[in-house]
């Protein structure tokens, strides 16, 4: 062997061992679950999706508050959590579930559009009922941009439900901005 090939086959016996490492602490770290969701998917598999709802608007604070802030943050186990818990006919947590929701989709949207079904996809690929008109503005057209970039979604049939729903939003909704003719200004008399 000459030493060219040694240098490559010691390189990639080096990257197969960091990469082995670090699924192994992935992994690790992915089964290490929050108390709050590991608590709330019990009491899903014991009592179902509208008594878990129920229990967390009885602890809107302590409950539903940081489960929404986890799924927000794209925390994996929250997120699917959350959609679970969105197909309730209990409508104050769906509404927050779905904000969350709509939240996460800025961050992990392969995720979230993966764990959702198709006719679900509208309704969390719209804006954050937090943000003003620009600022909405600005995040689906970055959101739209993050799907034309990102083969997988641009190719998947949710991806352009996500796509087609943004934009419908962007061009039909309160997020339409239009400059003001010069003609409206005062004319400072």
């Amino acid at each position: 062997m000459t030493a060219t090939v040694r240098r490559g086959a010691a390189a990639l016996a080096l990257a197969r061992r960091a990469l082995s490492l670090a699924l192994a602490l992935w992994v690790g770290h992915a089964s290490a679950a929050d108390p709050l969701v590991t608590e709330l998917e019990q009491r899903l598999a014991k009592s179902g999706i509208e008594a878990v709802n129920a229990h967390l608007n009885a602890h809107w604070a302590t409950a539903m508050v940081p489960l929404n802030q986890k799924a927000a943050a794209c925390e994996l186990h929250a997120v699917s959590l959350s959609v679970k818990l969105s197909r309730s006919s209990n409508a104050r947590a769906v509404r927050a579930h779905g904000e969350a929701l709509r939240a996460a989709v800025g961050g992990c949207p392969r995720f979230v559009l993966a764990m959702v079904s198709p006719a679900e996809v509208p309704r969390y690929c719209a804006s954050v009922a937090s943000w003003g008109a620009a600022q909405t503005a600005r995040e689906l057209r970055h959101r739209i941009g993050d799907i034309d970039g990102d083969d997988l979604l641009r190719a998947s049939q949710r991806g352009q439900a996500c796509r087609a729903a943004y934009v419908y939003e962007l061009e039909h909704t309160r997020v339409v901005v239009r400059r003001a003719a010069s003609d409206a200004r005062p004319s400072g008399k």
